[in-house]
C-alpha cells in the first residue's frame, strides 16, 4: 500500500516537471533554439507538417487524466503505473533540453530510451488494465515510434551527406513503409490499437505537407495511412463476428 501511494505521486509529481521543461522550452526559459526553429532548420523529407505536432497536447492531457485519476481510486497491480512512468518523463525532459541545445545524436540516444520505456508500460497492460491508460500510452508510444524515426532522419541531416534529392525520396518512401511494417508489427504483439493512431496522424501530417513539392512521398504517406486504417477496421469487423 505504501509502496502504491508513493507512486502515484511521484508520478503526477514528475509529469508536472516534465510540463514545466516543455511549457520552458517554449518560452526560452532553457536557452537555445525552439524546437519549432530546430525542426525547421534540420527539415528533411520525412518531418510531417508544423500542425501534426499539436497532438503533444492530446498525449499530456490523457497523461494527466490518467495520473491524477490514480490519486483518487483503490491501487491495485492491474491499476497502478509503475515506476517505469518516472523514467519516461525524465527521458521526456532530457530530450527537450538535448534537443533545444543541439545535442541532435544524444537526442537520438534519449529518444531511443523513451520508446524502449514505453514500450515496457505497454507491455505490462493486460486484461484488467483501465481503458483510459492503454489509450493513453498506445497513443504515447505511437507517436515516439514517428519522432524517433523523425530524429533519426534529422541525424543524417545534421551529418551534412552529400545525397542526392531523388535518393532522399527513395530513401524517405521505404523509411514510411517500413514505419507503417514496424507499428503495426508493435501493435500485433502488444495488441494496443491506439498505437496506430497517431502513426496516420503523423502520415497525413507527411502527406499534407508533401501533396505540393513532393507527391509521389505524399501519395505513400497516404496509402499507408489508409493500408493502416483498413487493418484496423478488418480487425474490429472479426472481433465483431465473433
Amino acid at each position: 500500500m505504501i509502496k502504491f501511494f508513493q507512486v502515484r505521486y511521484l508520478n503526477v509529481l514528475f509529469l508536472f516537471l516534465t510540463l514545466y521543461v516543455n511549457y520552458a522550452s517554449v518560452t526560452g526559459g532553457l536557452g537555445g533554439k525552439s524546437i519549432r526553429e530546430l525542426s525547421d532548420k534540420y527539415d528533411n523529407l520525412f518531418t510531417p507538417a508544423p500542425q501534426t505536432f499539436g497532438i503533444w497536447s492530446i498525449i499530456y492531457t490523457l497523461l494527466l487524466i490518467t495520473t491524477i485519476r490514480q490519486l483518487f481510486i483503490q491501487q491495485t497491480s492491474s491499476n497502478k503505473i509503475s515506476y517505469y512512468f518516472i523514467i519516461s518523463c525524465v527521458l521526456n525532459g532530457a530530450w527537450i533540453v538535448a534537443w533545444q541545445l543541439e545535442f541532435i545524436s544524444l537526442s537520438l540516444v534519449i529518444m531511443l530510451g523513451l520508446l524502449f520505456i514505453l514500450s515496457k508500460i505497454t507491455q505490462n497492460q493486460h486484461s484488467q488494465t483501465p481503458l483510459i491508460e492503454k489509450i493513453t500510452f498506445g497513443i504515447y508510444l505511437g507517436w515516439i515510434c514517428i519522432a524517433t524515426i523523425a530524429n533519426a532522419t534529422t541525424q543524417l541531416v545534421a551529418l551534412e551527406l552529400s545525397v542526392s534529392l531523388e535518393l532522399q525520396r527513395q530513401l524517405t518512401q521505404i523509411i514510411i513503409v517500413i514505419g507503417m511494417g514496424i507499428t503495426l508489427w508493435i501493435a500485433f504483439t502488444i495488441k494496443n490499437w491506439a498505437i496506430l493512431l497517431p502513426v496516420v496522424w503523423a502520415f497525413y501530417g507527411i502527406y499534407t505537407k508533401r501533396i505540393t513539392d513532393q507527391p509521389t512521398i505524399a501519395i505513400v504517406a497516404a496509402g499507408s495511412g489508409i493500408f493502416i486504417l483498413l487493418m484496423i477496421a478488418i480487425l474490429f469487423l472479426k472481433k465483431q463476428v465473433k
